[in-house]
């Protein structure tokens, strides 16, 4: 007879749960629309709302054309590790070169590179904390992942962390933050890695959102920290709407970590297509049209965040932060929820609620333990006018209670 079950990381791999909440809500929306003529408004995923920029595209037709789809190098292409030593630079990283970087498909394989590292091991995470955390990189990896809770403002008990890190071996960090869209200082990010390098631990940084930063501050980035045991995850995901490219790098100070992970990455994907490669370094080299790029795009992604923030600030008893990075809020709904309900009704309660007018989001549950009464609410993907009646259907669904 055939096996029933194989590896232990391939059999508790899970799907992420907002894959799971969207697929749901699509097959749900005819419905809604044949009841109300309405269509349901979709808060849930990090997807970007804009395409790739024009001249980033350009630049693969050109890669294509001029013959750039042969097998690619192991750590990725020399112009493209130039382009992110470049970008690096100019961040005031200091000690790189092209040996510290290592291409990856997308800032998920960067990440399951990283976690990878530390097979069987023990890690930990603050928490809320991204779903594919617990659902994908840890189980890939068999992963003992611990939860370090932040405060109900999201900020760090560095106490509760520094108990924590003395029985891991790496902890994972995001920051700009999802869900919260918490920015977390240079103070934090600084006492964070040296916390961890006291104890022996290394410190994987997940910097997806590096450019979404508000209100005219800036970024503080792991990789600026000249320590050994710096792991940082980047993805030209979210800075270039290049979600359906996977391209994404590592930056690691250890030379020797860097040809590990080179060798992880050639026996699982053989590289990131060159092509692909060429383009993303044309979205780096290209000073102007990057920088006006992102100006534009973060100046369209900050209208939205104060958009929804007033709106939401307007319901009273709800508990609301205003995220400093990315494009989430994670606003807590306890004082909304009955008292006496299951624990799975709880956690399910203004998910449903809200999805009885047409509002799609994720609940907190999907992100770690503590946060149960909250939602995540993404503006990547909603226009103005879809915020404001957005944060008009969640009013009603409240008003019902």
């Amino acid at each position: 007879m055939f096996r029933d079950r194989f590896s232990y990381a391939i059999e508790n791999i899970g799907m992420s749960p907002i894959v799971g909440i969207s697929e749901e809500a699509m097959a749900l929306e005819p419905f809604f629309k044949a009841r109300t003529g309405k269509s349901f408004l979709y808060f849930q995923r990090g997807e970007m709302g804009y395409d790739t920029p024009d001249y980033i595209k350009i630049a693969l037709i050109k890669a294509l054309l001029d013959g750039k789809t042969k097998y690619p190098k192991s750590s990725g292409e020399g112009l493209l590790k130039l382009a992110i030593v470049d970008r690096l630079k100019q961040d005031s990283v200091r000690n790189i070169s092209v040996k510290n970087i290592v291409c990856t498909a997308g800032g998920q394989e960067a990440l399951q590179l990283s976690f990878r590292l530390f097979d069987g091991e023990k890690g930990a995470t603050f928490s809320p904390f991204w779903s594919c955390i617990s659902e994908n990189q840890a189980p890939y990896a068999s992963i003992d992942l611990q939860e370090v809770c932040l405060n109900d403002d999201f900020s760090i008990d560095f106490n509760v962390l520094e108990e924590m890190l003395s029985n891991v071996s790496f902890f994972y960090f995001n920051n700009p933050q999802n869900p919260t869209g918490k920015v977390f200082s240079r103070e934090d990010v600084e006492k964070i890695a040296y916390l961890c390098y006291t104890h022996g631990v290394y410190l994987i940084s997940d910097e997806a959102y590096q450019d979404i930063v508000f209100d005219g501050e800036k970024h503080f980035s792991a990789s600026l920290i000249d320590l050994p045991n710096i792991i940082c995850a980047f993805t030209f995901s979210k800075s270039f709407a290049m979600t359906g490219w996977r391209l994404g790098y590592v930056f690691v100070r250890d030379v020797d970590m860097a040809e590990k992970l080179t060798r992880a990455n050639y026996t699982q994907t053989a590289g990131v297509p060159p092509f692909i490669q060429y383009a993303g370094a044309e979205a780096l080299n290209n000073h102007e049209l990057r920088e006006h790029h992102l100006v534009m795009k973060l100046r369209e992604f900050e209208a939205k965040r104060d958009r929804m923030y007033k709106g939401l600030q307007e319901i009273n008893k709800l508990t609301i932060h205003k995220p400093g990075g990315a494009f989430y809020f994670f606003p807590s709904f306890a004082n909304f929820i009955p008292k006496g309900l299951s624990e799975e009704d709880y956690k399910m309660f203004i998910h449903k609620l809200l999805l009885e007018e047409g509002v799609v989001v994720i609940p907190g549950y999907c992100f770690g333990t503590g946060f149960e009464a909250n939602v995540r609410l993404s503006f990547s993907t909603t226009s103005l006018e879809e915020i404001d009646d957005g944060v008009a259907r969640i009013k009603k669904a409240l008003s019902r209670l």
